[in-house]
């Protein structure tokens, strides 16, 4: 039996297992990116999609919000520490950033959503602004220096009062939208 021969050299074998995996690199890269750019064009939603997606991200703001109440309000009656306190309010702060996402990447389809999630933008960022008002609200109660800041509230009931008006521009963005959408399914 014959031994097979090798064709070429050590550096022939290290040349073409090299363009090997140039190559499949190439398609590897190839493929990402047109896999990923395949899902960026703008989607075409009908007016009670657009409404919809507006109403959920608005109920997933108004749930950061009042899980945000409720840790102030057992932070204040010290049923949590302040390092659970904070851990809490800084989940609701991504549920927040979560729902801002999926405001700003919304394509509206008509005038109507368009104004709805321009709506939801401006409550969702106000809601924002007061859970984060919270965190450092919390951060204080943990003796934190804050009390030259002037934007964090003295008291628990004043914080709960920020975010008590927060959830109810929420509220209300979120019955409209909720009244188009039922709207919308009674057309369609």
């Amino acid at each position: 039996m014959r031994a097979s021969r090798s064709s070429g050299t050590i550096a022939d074998v290290g040349r073409r297992a090299r363009i090997t995996r140039s190559g499949a690199a190439l398609g590897l890269l190839l493929g990402l990116v047109l896999g990923t750019t395949a899902g960026c064009t703008a989607s075409r939603q009908e007016p009670g999609q657009a409404t919809a997606a507006v109403a959920d991200a608005v109920a997933q703001a108004g749930s950061a919000v009042e899980t945000t109440r409720l840790t102030v309000r057992l932070l204040d009656a010290d049923r949590v520490t302040t390092p659970v306190a904070d851990a809490a309010v800084l989940d609701q702060v991504r549920v927040l950033e979560e729902s801002t996402t999926a405001l700003t990447t919304l394509v509206p389809p008509d005038d109507v959503s368009s104004a709805q999630r321009d709506a939801g933008l401006a409550a969702v960022a106000d809601a924002t602004a007061e859970v984060v008002t919270a965190r450092a609200w919390v951060a204080r109660e943990a003796g934190g220096d804050l009390s030259a800041a002037g934007a964090v509230p003295l008291t628990a009931s004043e914080l709960e009062a920020d975010l008590a008006r927060a959830a109810d521009d929420l509220d209300t963005v979120l019955a409209l939208a909720r009244i188009h959408v039922c709207r919308c399914r009674r057309r369609g």
